[in-house]
């Protein structure tokens, strides 16, 4: 279930958005043949992307917590505890950057396989940081995100749920992602 909560659009600044726009962030590989295991979609996907992905391997930008250039950006959480039916333990946020052309195919988030493994009861957020464009494309399931908002979060609990985005605009596409787990 994608679900729409509430826009924070306060909270996505111009500080933010320059913080992002003018930093490179971690160049993080879509293929990843080690992580993408452990489920028998991650598994099928490893083996039937092998072909392209061994000749070719493409990337997008990831700005997480130990990311250096976010070292000493002042990073406040957006305030989502209204929103969760019970309070979570631990946070891990990154924003992701997409260039146009960037991608992270149909996938299923590994970390989260590995918390339902330890029962530890997860949930996700999405957050957009600018308006919808066409060409910046999300899919969760059978769902395609559109008509978003600048600080229009979406909760999905579901670990196994197959999504991916791409960037087929001529801008750069920002998003936000949270996932809570105990």
């Amino acid at each position: 279930m994608f679900k729409f909560i509430k826009n924070l659009n306060e909270w996505v600044t111009p500080e933010l958005m320059t913080q992002l726009a003018t930093k490179s962030g971690d160049k993080t590989p879509v293929w990843q043949p080690d992580r993408w295991k452990g489920h028998p979609l991650l598994d099928q996907f490893r083996e039937e992307a092998r072909p392209f992905f061994e000749k070719e391997t493409p990337y997008f930008q990831q700005f997480g917590p130990n990311t250096v250039d976010m070292q000493g950006y002042d990073f406040n959480m957006p305030d989502l505890i209204p929103h969760l039916p019970e309070k979570r333990k631990h946070c891990i946020a990154w924003f992701i950057k997409l260039l146009p052309g960037q991608m992270q195919t149909m996938h299923i988030d590994p970390h989260l396989i590995d918390m339902v493994k330890r029962e530890s009861n997860p949930v996700r957020y999405s957050m957009f940081l600018q308006d919808y464009v066409p060409g910046h494309v999300f899919v969760y399931d059978d769902f395609l995100a559109t008509n978003y908002k600048a600080g229009d979060i979406f909760e999905w609990n579901d670990p196994d749920c197959v999504h991916a985005c791409v960037n087929v605009s001529y801008t750069v596409r920002y998003t936000l992602q949270i996932t809570l787990h105990d």
